[in-house]
């Protein structure tokens, strides 16, 4: 499976099952992991946000853009896991997290959003407000 994935055009990609896709991102094998993570964001897979939410935080940052990529293509069904990765322990996972929450531009992301403004890392806090802005939001807080 892994050659068909490098081979593989974009009819084919479309026509490599699901399960398959999901398999090939536990390879050690960057590039036929990223072209999964492709697939699975190109059909907005939204049975792959669990496994593409892990890959947030995988060490290359290649792999986890590409997974942030894929799930904001995904889109909605990605929400709740986006929201939940803005806690992940993993500055780069949390990053990402804001940076797909941000171009969703879904309002049901705004409490966490606004909540991420008070994050250590200031990749969050630029992608927290970034998002914000997008929805109109943005300049409308107060700390206190």
């Amino acid at each position: 499976m892994p050659t068909d994935l490098l081979s593989a055009d974009e009819d084919g990609l479309a026509r490599i099952a699901t399960s398959d896709l999901l398999a090939a991102l536990e390879g050690s094998d960057p590039e036929v992991r990223s072209l999964a993570i492709y697939a699975l964001g190109q059909r907005r897979e939204s049975t792959a946000v669990t496994a593409l939410i892990a890959c947030l935080a995988d060490p290359s940052s290649f792999i986890a853009r590409i997974a942030a990529d894929a799930l904001e293509h995904i889109g909605p069904p990605a929400l709740p896991a986006l929201v939940e990765a803005l806690a992940h322990p993993d500055a780069q996972t949390r990053g990402l997290a804001a940076r797909a929450l941000a171009r969703l531009k879904d309002p049901a992301a705004i409490p966490a959003l606004f909540k991420a403004l008070d994050d250590e890392s200031a990749v969050v806090r630029h992608w927290a407000d970034d998002g914000l802005d997008r929805m109109g939001v943005g300049q409308i807080y107060f700390k206190l």
